[in-house]
């Protein structure tokens, strides 16, 4: 995986695992991508400063790499840190009100070259590891297995089935997972993945269609399920 093409691997990824559903989103995708490109193509040819916003998150923290790997080396870059800003408060930098950015936009530091270079070669780092997940802790990126939240996923079932006495549906279960069960962000489409493979390994049922992601529900499996 080279690091000039992630966006299209990212893209490939997307329509690999996308259900019904989710492939209703990918043209949005694919255009994002687009204007991605556009804007960098403008960029090269009249090099002007950035601001790049990027919370202590692992889904900022990736992206703010994956940009400055991307960025001419004649554009010179500011950071705003809405984690930092905030005191801690805020996760993501879309938790701030327009009136908090607003007042913070003033307050991006510059990135010193050295650090600059340090966090593309972080990003290098992370495209040969080619991993499919990411963790961000104590302020550092590293690539985790794929199966690095599976028992989170099992045990938010096992709660909500004790409750339910049943099938657990999928918004439930994200929700469980999301605000409840972790500490840090994940994404939802993350979720449905990973509860797919647990359905193909035997740890989970499903009832429903799979197309959607509140059109089934999931339980854990038992031995009569496996002998079935």
């Amino acid at each position: 995986m080279a690091s000039q093409n992630w966006e299209e691997v990212r893209l490939r990824w997307e329509e690999t695992i996308a259900n019904e559903e989710a492939r209703q989103y990918l043209p949005y995708l694919k255009s994002n991508m687009e204007a991605w490109r556009e804007w960098l193509s403008r960029l090269s040819a009249n090099p002007v400063p950035v601001v790049i916003w990027a919370a202590d998150n692992v889904f900022e923290q990736t992206g703010f790499r994956a940009v400055l790997a991307s960025l001419p080396p004649d554009v010179t870059v500011s950071v705003m840190n809405v984690t930092v800003a905030s005191e801690g408060r805020l996760r993501h930098t879309g938790e701030a009100a327009p009136d908090e950015l607003a007042s913070w936009i003033g307050n991006a530091e510059p990135l010193a070259p050295w650090t600059r270079e340090r966090l593309i070669q972080d990003w290098r780092r992370l495209v040969a590891e080619a991993g499919l997940l990411r963790i961000y802790e104590n302020g550092n990126l590293r690539t985790a297995d794929e199966s690095y939240f599976d028992e989170t996923i099992v045990q938010g079932v096992r709660t909500l089935q004790a409750g339910a006495q049943g099938w657990v549906k999928i918004g439930l279960l994200i929700e469980e997972i999301l605000f409840h069960a972790l500490d840090r962000p994940i994404s939802h489409s993350w979720i449905e993945y990973r509860l797919r493979r647990l359905i193909e390994r035997g740890i989970l049922i499903y009832t429903g269609s799979l197309e959607a992601m509140h059109d089934y529900a999931v339980k854990l499996a038992t031995p009569a399920d496996s002998a079935g």
